[in-house]
């Protein structure tokens, strides 16, 4: 099976300037490794048409689905329809379905400058009409522009999930009384008999001198033979003992 290569792409000032902590990455970041696909970039940037643009064209070059997020409102810093044209030289249209389904949604509320901005989006754009009552998803070749809300982020997403399914990875965790310095030899022994699989030391633990060192892979197989040899490579006195 193919695993969907993915990059993030996050629009908001306030998580640049610190005063916003951003709750999409983590979202996304979880569900796309539960279902298996590739994410190799996360980016974040501000709202102004040349750095989304250049921003845009990288990331979708680098992976096969890209998702960008927030930045498709109607407010005056919703740019990413208009640095979606841009980036693919495209011209920036009001559509006529996005049009009708507005004015049907504003009926009787007098705001037409909103309205025409949501029903802009890039010519060569597509639309995808989910479930009734849903916002239509714009698509712009292999770009997915997801909204800023949470909740709306989530919704959208997960009508999508499927275009992002690939092989899951296993992960096993050995947990080891002892300083990284000290494990270096027997992890680049565990590294060279198991190059398939993915070793990580993490810190987490609570208690100090205490690390994680995680194996991952998306062959199940390979994660149980890597734990087990390395296992037998520790010695005893760092206590290496499977936390999962």
């Amino acid at each position: 099976m193919k695993i969907p290569s993915v990059a993030l792409l996050i629009i908001n000032e306030e998580v640049l300037s610190g005063r916003l902590s951003d709750c999409h990455a983590p979202y996304l970041a979880r569900r796309l490794d539960e279902l298996g696909a590739d994410l190799g970039q996360i980016r974040v940037v501000r709202s102004e048409v040349e750095v989304l643009a250049a921003s845009i064209r990288d990331l979708a070059q680098a992976a096969d689905l890209l998702l960008t997020a927030g930045g498709i409102g109607p407010g005056p810093d919703d740019r990413t329809m208009e640095a979606l044209a841009q980036a693919f030289e495209m011209r920036l249209v009001r559509h006529t379905f996005l049009e009708n389904l507005i004015a049907h949604q504003f009926e009787g509320h007098d705001v037409p400058a909103a309205r025409n901005k949501m029903a802009e989006v890039p010519d060569e754009a597509r639309i995808l009409v989910r479930a009734e009552g849903d916002w239509p998803q714009v698509v712009v070749r292999n770009v997915y522009p997801l909204p800023g809300s949470p909740s709306r982020l989530r919704q959208a997403f997960e009508a999508l999930a499927e275009l992002f399914v690939g092989v899951p990875r296993t992960r096993r965790t050995l947990q080891v009384e002892a300083e990284e310095v000290h494990l270096v030899p027997y992890l680049n022994r565990a590294v060279r008999i198991h190059p398939e699989v993915r070793l990580g030391v993490h810190h987490g633990s609570i208690e100090p001198g205490r690390l994680d060192l995680v194996l991952e892979s998306r062959e199940q197989v390979a994660v149980q033979k890597a734990s087990e040899d390395l296992m037998g490579l520790l010695p005893s006195v760092m206590k290496p003992h499977l936390s999962d």
